[in-house]
């Protein structure tokens, strides 16, 4: 889901965009706010993907406000004054609805901020470390933070990871931990390797990880596991 926010300071025009934005496919309206410099401190705070912004408000202009926020969001400025659409474009922002929009109107402007927060989320993709492999008949990226565990297969592996289905690919276990960060990930099985990160218990036979997944511990990973357990 695409998560929004809106900020005006007219009541009625937040109730419209929120209208528009349950309409609309994909969308979450996270929250409104009238107090635009109450709602910095939400989108500093917060994941927030999309942002429809008035101009004209009493405390700050939506141009000011767009300057205060450190994680900045894809914005669609909402205005009823024509002469800011040229600083709009120039800052970037994906679309200028002028007030009174309709939905059709509003649906188009989504529909260019999507594909722009795509773009961000594949450009952002290809800026995390991980590794390619090859699986039905593709090559597919595997990012080191969403992988939870490894599972050997003889000749293939299955690659566990936080959302979506495990990848299976033809590659010996030793072959790809051996590609790991190596403060990252650990054996502690013939068949497993763990993401250090994703475990939430240990146990001298087995450990368990974040998604409640239960891995065995070998024998000749004790002292690994004791390592970990004395860093904790």
């Amino acid at each position: 889901m695409i998560k929004c926010v809106v900020v005006d300071d007219e009541p009625l025009a937040i109730s419209l965009l929120n209208q528009y934005i349950r309409r609309y496919k994909g969308l979450e309206m996270m929250d409104g706010f009238t107090d635009a410099l109450e709602s910095i401190g939400y989108i500093n705070n917060h994941e927030v993907d999309l942002l429809f912004l008035d101009i004209l408000m009493p405390d700050i202009t939506g141009i000011r406000l767009l300057k205060e926020i450190t994680k900045r969001p894809i914005v669609i400025f909402t205005s009823a004054h024509r002469d800011f659409a040229v600083d709009g474009y120039e800052m970037g922002v994906a679309d200028y609805l002028l007030k009174p929009f309709d939905y059709e109107r509003f649906k188009k402007a989504v529909d260019r901020a999507v594909e722009h927060i795509r773009q961000k989320q594949r450009d952002n993709a290809e800026l995390l470390p991980g590794i390619f492999v090859r699986s039905d008949y593709k090559l597919i990226k595997i990012n080191f933070q969403d992988i939870l565990y490894i599972e050997s297969m003889d000749d293939y592996i299955r690659i566990y990871l936080q959302d979506g289905k495990p990848v299976i690919t033809l590659m010996r276990l030793k072959s790809f931990f051996e590609k790991l960060p190596v403060n990252d990930f650990q054996r502690v099985h013939r068949r497993y390797i763990v993401a250090l990160s994703r475990i939430s218990s240990v146990e001298s036979r087995k450990l368990t990880l974040t998604n409640g997944t239960e891995i065995p511990v070998g024998d000749t990973y004790q002292q690994v596991i004791q390592a970990f357990r004395g860093k904790h």
